[in-house]
């Protein structure tokens, strides 16, 4: 019976209108009644003697379905984010601030968009994320200051603000694939997806009806409406997370924000919002653990809402508070090396992009210890680059902060890992007999490089090695061959790292094989080897 209350007003309702001066039935009748009621009817229905003569501060009593219906229209209040709208029979548009929608309308947000709607009573809507809502009715009743708002929730959800409405006729109503709720004046929210619905007070009362099943959920209450379901069954939220702890005065950019867990929580949401009423959301996003590192802001005051989600999804009381944010030297983005990288050379230079306002640069290289013991720190001036000592190799991550001219120092930027793992390059080959005593055989030979790093050994009778005569890939930092033919011989050879990566072949060195000592088999071990680098 009270949910048949709420969305189904009876013939008998009756509006009161309190008479003002100077009013006679003849205006009250043309602002108010539909055009086939007449005045008449009113003066009859509320006995009135002479219509000319209304006492100021008396009532009328007109039925509510003598009052004129009239189409309404929602307001877009503030929108971040890209989202649209589509008129019944129109073409989708994209949402903007000062918008206005009638009946029919469908609105879409985007994952990381928010907008709010404000109504013909004043009430609000708060449409999240990935969200789809069709306005379907909206009405009011001539200038009662009744309305009459129904909306549909496709998919996301909502947060809504309603007034207490006024007049018997006044409704509003979500309604969503699985559920309907039905309100006369409150503070509540509204998720809609594939497995069900879910309804959260946070003031006044809501009526939640799905098929035969329903409920009334009173403030600090929820229900979740799924098929498998027997019945509403509310149950209390959970509690507000504790924000005090959180301190209002100037928070550097990047700063963490914590709180006391909250019994029962598997997740919180978290909202920042530069509108004290959250009219749209810098940050919408949810969390495993009770607290969460802020991204970049600009520098202001900054409102932020906390909420815990129990195991049923059911989003608890709503903590607020507020944060003011300095305007703090950004981080510069990091250039090189760049995250997962692999760096060949046995040099290491970083660099990182210039950031507004910023005089230096304070950058810092860890080990496995981590950045509380950093194996190589310094401040740059005037510079985006800088050479780091020689490092063994490894693997490291680096981090850089902007520092200003004061000496102020903003964030550090995310700390960036790389390996260092250099590819030595074969600038020296040595050449000898493969044995002592054996003159068939010429054995070369260079150093080593890092465990697992191949060699690819070529050998040609020009510098540009056009034509090769030799072309192996070896697993050692030596290769054997024939003894050579007397003339004029070019060597050279490439590491190959372990993952495949190729080093770049060095400038060729030059060996001269005499022809005497050709003819007469010897002097294997005796090569000349010319080093041109």
């Amino acid at each position: 019976m009270f949910l048949l209350a709420l969305v189904c007003p009876a013939k008998a309702q009756e509006w009161t209108y309190r008479v003002r001066p100077g009013d006679t039935l003849w205006d009250v009748a043309g602002e108010y009644l539909t055009p086939s009621v007449p005045w008449q009817r009113l003066q009859e229905h509320n006995r009135v003697a002479d219509p000319y003569q209304l006492a100021p501060g008396s009532t009328l009593r007109i039925p509510v379905r003598w009052l004129h219906r009239q189409p309404a229209r929602a307001k877009v209040v503030a929108v971040r984010g890209d989202a649209e709208a589509r008129a019944t029979a129109g073409r989708a548009a994209p949402v903007t601030a000062g918008m206005s929608l009638g009946s029919g309308a469908v609105v879409k947000t985007s994952p990381e968009a928010t907008l709010s709607l404000q109504f013909a009573d004043g009430s609000r809507l708060l449409l999240l994320g990935d969200s789809e809502l069709l306005l379907e009715r909206l009405t009011r009743l001539g200038r009662s200051g009744i309305a009459d708002t129904r909306l549909r929730l496709r998919r996301g959800r909502i947060g809504n603000d309603v007034r207490h409405l006024r007049g018997p006729a006044a409704n509003f109503i979500v309604d969503t694939p699985s559920a309907s709720s039905a309100v006369r004046g409150t503070r509540f929210r509204v998720e809609a997806d594939a497995t069900g619905t879910q309804t959260e007070v946070l003031e006044g009362r809501v009526a939640v009806s799905a098929g035969a099943k329903s409920a009334l959920v009173r403030r600090g209450y929820g229900a979740v409406v799924a098929p498998d379901q027997p019945g509403v069954t509310p149950v209390a939220l959970l509690a507000a997370p504790d924000l005090s702890g959180l301190v209002p005065a100037p928070q550097v950019t990047r700063a963490p924000l914590t709180w006391p867990a909250v019994a029962g929580a598997r997740q919180y949401r978290v909202q920042i919002s530069e509108h004290v009423r959250f009219d749209s959301l810098q940050v919408d996003t949810l969390v495993d653990t009770p607290g969460y590192a802020l991204p970049p802001l600009e520098e202001g005051r900054y409102h932020v809402r906390v909420r815990a989600i129990d195991v049923r999804g059911l989003e608890g009381r709503d903590a607020v508070a507020q944060l003011q944010v300095d305007g703090l030297l950004q981080a510069p983005y990091s250039i090189a090396p760049v995250a997962a990288s692999v760096v060949r050379t046995p040099d290491v230079a970083l660099s990182w992009t210039q950031a507004p306002g910023a005089a230096a640069y304070d950058y810092e290289v860890a080990g496995a210890t981590g950045f509380a013991q950093p194996i190589a720190h310094a401040r740059v001036e005037d510079a985006t680059s800088a050479a780091l000592p020689q490092l063994p190799p490894g693997d490291y991550t680096w981090r850089i902060r902007s520092v200003d001219r004061a000496g102020r120092t903003g964030p550090f930027g995310d700390a960036v890992a790389f390996t260092l793992r250099p590819l030595a390059e074969v600038t020296s080959i040595d050449g000898s007999a493969a044995e002592a005593g054996d003159r068939r055989h010429v054995t070369f030979r260079w150093p080593a490089g890092q465990p697992g790093q191949r060699y690819r050994f070529q050998m040609s009778r020009t510098p540009d090695f056009r034509e090769v005569t030799v072309d192996e890939t070896v697993s050692e930092a030596e290769i054997t061959l024939p003894r050579l033919r007397s003339g004029t011989w070019y060597l050279r050879a490439q590491t190959i790292d372990a993952d495949g990566f190729e080093g770049p072949f060095p400038r060729p060195q030059v060996v001269e094989v005499p022809c005497r000592l050709c003819k007469i088999g010897a002097g294997a071990g005796a090569l000349l080897i010319l080093l041109t680098l």
